[in-house]
């Protein structure tokens, strides 16, 4: 099944980015300034909508999970609308998304029961909190995957190494293995086209593939409550804490915090890869800012899969992480400025 879908998939890719050439549709203009970092051709924004059909088909048709369909169809129509430009308030799109996860969340049951840490576990026993407390999450990957979307390659390789990880890393225990496997072949398709620049992931591609990942470690959590719910934390750690940091730095700037701006991490390295080598292609350069970026993120994985039942330890990786990621912000902040 898998060849004979990827082959669909790659032609069906190809007969789209055809359509979409000819009728001049989900361009990518590259008019806001954290987006001319890119390729100065013309790209398009299909990687959602290229996923979507994906999903849209395995939840209706083979899990026979209708809810579940529309849940992930309506946070990929408000990124759609964000990528026609059709919705450009960010207020109006993180309460559209805020509604629906809050909405979908309680009539599908997702739930977080454990975090290890007795106070806060007992108060997810409250359905209420419980609801609140899922959507908070999700919203923050959703919206932290976005922002680490500026630089091509860098979202779809780091959101490929977790399900790589999982897959292979995780591979006794109980996993649909299907979906994990057809997910992986839709990323490395998506990823080939994105590193020419000719498609991107867009809003609707960065918060449909962040929701099926965040929705799929809740469910692989509760499902193997054994391991570690901290290393679902470690997985997902570099969105969460890239939206986190950005708001508390654009706060103490006096800016707005959901502004689009060049100043994430991944916009540093870049500009320091652009001073020190000789090579301008642009293209090149964003290969190797994302890679360098998941090559640290692949080895925090591999590392932590040798403590998957070990909270402390977990806890302490992710404060590596963030450590280390504010002292290199710094550091390139100074030596770029």
């Amino acid at each position: 099944m898998h060849i004979n879908f990827i082959i669909f998939h790659f032609l069906f890719s190809l007969f789209f980015l055809i359509i979409c050439k000819k009728l001049n549709i989900l361009v990518d203009n590259k008019t806001e300034a954290h987006k001319k970092y890119s390729s100065k051709s013309r790209s398009f924004l299909i990687g959602g909508v290229l996923t979507i059909i994906f999903l849209n088909y395995y939840y209706f048709f083979i899990e026979k999970n209708v809810a579940l369909c529309f849940f992930i169809s309506s946070i990929f129509l408000i990124g759609l609308m964000s990528d026609l430009k059709r919705i450009n308030s960010v207020s109006i799109r993180f309460l559209l998304q805020f509604i629906f996860i809050v909405c979908f969340i309680n009539y599908l049951n997702v739930e977080i029961n454990s975090t290890k840490i007795i106070f806060v576990d007992e108060l997810l026993k409250n359905q209420l909190v419980n609801i609140f407390f899922v959507s908070f999450c999700l919203l923050v990957l959703i919206n932290g995957s976005n922002f680490i979307d500026g630089i091509n390659c860098n979202a779809i390789i780091y959101f490929l190494i977790i399900l790589l990880t999982i897959l292979i890393g995780l591979d006794n225990f109980i996993i649909n293995k299907e979906i994990l496997i057809n997910m992986i072949l839709i990323l490395i398709l998506i990823l080939f086209l994105n590193a020419f620049g000719f498609v991107y992931l867009g809003d609707s591609g960065s918060y449909t593939i962040s929701l099926f990942v965040g929705l799929f470690l809740i469910n692989f959590s509760q499902t193997n409550n054994a391991i570690s719910p901290y290393l679902m934390i470690v997985l997902l750690w570099y969105p969460c804490f890239e939206l986190l940091f950005s708001m508390i730095r654009r706060l103490f700037k006096q800016i707005n915090t959901y502004e689009p701006d060049t100043f994430h991490l991944h916009h540093l390295i870049y500009k320091k890869f652009k001073i020190s080598f000789t090579n301008k292609n642009n293209l090149l350069l964003h290969i190797l800012t994302s890679t360098s970026i998941n090559l640290y993120n692949l080895i925090i994985f591999v590392i932590s899969l040798n403590y998957i039942y070990n909270s402390e330890i977990l806890m302490l990786i992710m404060a590596m992480n963030i450590f280390l990621y504010s002292v290199l912000y710094n550091y390139l902040k100074k030596k770029i400025a």
